[in-house]
């Protein structure tokens, strides 16, 4: 089908001098860890594989155009502050997965969520459409086992694994 990644990783990232710890070692470390290591998937996550200096936007849109998934990650800081800036990429990546490609989403809930009605409206149609996937764990090593029930969830909704000739 011409795609070079299987995920698209799109989550917020810190704003006004706030780290996100938790969440940005969810994405850089345990994702990577349990969906490339030990599943055989190929992520793209804005902020590794992309190189310094290369303009956001353009690196997006090509990038979504290569990815058969999006992994929109939310924590409960994303419902206070962040999805409310609704950066470029995140623009560009709703506008692939609602209108252009309609790339399939994976909604990933970091924090349980209970009130949605401060997020977009495009995050919302996604959570009524397809649900989200809620981790329950810490980050403790039974937790980054393919076999737990989350990853199996995750697995479940990713593109299926192409066979190497």
């Amino acid at each position: 089908d011409g795609k070079i990644y299987d995920a698209y990783v799109l989550y917020t990232k810190g704003t006004r001098g706030r780290t996100f710890s938790r969440l940005e070692t969810f994405v850089h470390r345990i994702l990577p860890d349990v969906l490339e290591q030990q599943c055989g998937y190929n992520l793209f996550i804005l902020g590794r594989n992309d190189l310094p200096g290369e303009a956001v936007v353009s690196v997006a849109d090509e990038t979504l155009q290569q990815s058969r998934r999006l992994i929109f990650i939310l924590g409960l800081e994303s419902s206070s502050c962040c999805l409310l800036e609704d950066t470029s990429e995140q623009q560009l990546a709703m506008y692939n997965a609602l209108i252009r490609d309609g790339i399939r989403v994976i909604l990933i809930e970091m924090d349980e969520i209970q009130d949605y009605t401060h997020m977009p409206e495009s995050i919302r149609y996604i959570k009524q459409k397809h649900g989200a996937i809620q981790w329950k764990w810490d980050f403790s090593e039974k937790s980054c086992s393919a076999s737990t029930r989350f990853w199996k969830s995750v697995r479940y909704q990713m593109p299926a694994r192409r066979k190497e000739s």
